[in-house]
């Protein structure tokens, strides 16, 4: 009790107090991440080529689910969810192994991005994957609905709905069927331009490191 905590994300906050850690409610206080405009933004790419789908696979990092990801991926990909002849299968993230999907889909992989590379490529990306076991949105959700793509994640815990972040974001049971009709529901959304620009422009995620420390500063200014 004589800690004090700040945490990452209301949500990850209410968890925590709501399984029982007292302290933390009493002495803790949240914050919601900043997502600057000069780094997380949709870039132009020429032409009308292939739209780009991302899975975020990192298999050493077990909360990511990686085996669950392929196995969605390989599925949407068999039933016409995911057609490699419309869209670029890139897999983002780190310790990737060699795959081929079916029908003989061989991912792009890009592993151990510099910063700019990262937010370079997620502003070219239509629909992403990214799944997280626990009850922390996670970043990669965020960055890419803020660099204008389409996201599908699982719930977990009180991670129900992420539509307060931004509208672009789609949230499933882990369950292979549930999960495959959120992919459905995003390659739909990736597509109509309209919608999915009018979810960005009214996104609830904050651009600004400042402000979004703000009330924990203003916090532990009182407390001191």
């Amino acid at each position: 009790k004589d800690i004090n905590f700040v945490l990452n994300t209301k949500l990850l906050h209410d968890h925590l107090v709501a399984e029982g850690l007292d302290n933390i409610g009493e002495r803790g206080v949240w914050f919601e991440p900043a997502f600057p405009r000069d780094v997380f933004y949709p870039r132009q790419r020429s032409g009308e080529g292939k739209k780009t789908f991302m899975f975020y696979a990192r298999p050493n990092n077990l909360r990511n689910l990686f085996y669950f990801g392929i196995e969605l991926v390989d599925e949407a990909i068999k039933r016409g969810i995911l057609d490699p002849g419309q869209w670029d299968v890139r897999l983002v993230g780190k310790d990737i192994p060699d795959l081929v999907f079916s029908g003989g889909c061989i991912p792009i992989r890009s592993e151990n991005l510099q910063w700019a590379e990262y937010a370079g490529l997620v502003g070219t990306v239509d629909l992403g994957l990214c799944l997280m076991y626990t009850p922390h949105p996670s970043y990669p959700p965020l960055d890419l609905a803020a660099s204008g793509a389409v996201v599908v994640t699982n719930r977990f815990g009180r991670k129900q709905d992420l539509s307060c972040y931004s509208k672009n974001i789609i949230c499933s049971d882990l369950d292979l069927e549930a999960m495959l009709a959120a992919l459905a529901e995003g390659v739909r959304l990736a597509e109509n331009r309209e919608e999915r620009q009018h979810n960005l422009s009214t996104s609830g995620l904050g651009s600004d490191w400042r402000a979004a420390f703000s009330g924990v500063v203003q916090h532990f200014s009182r407390a001191m």
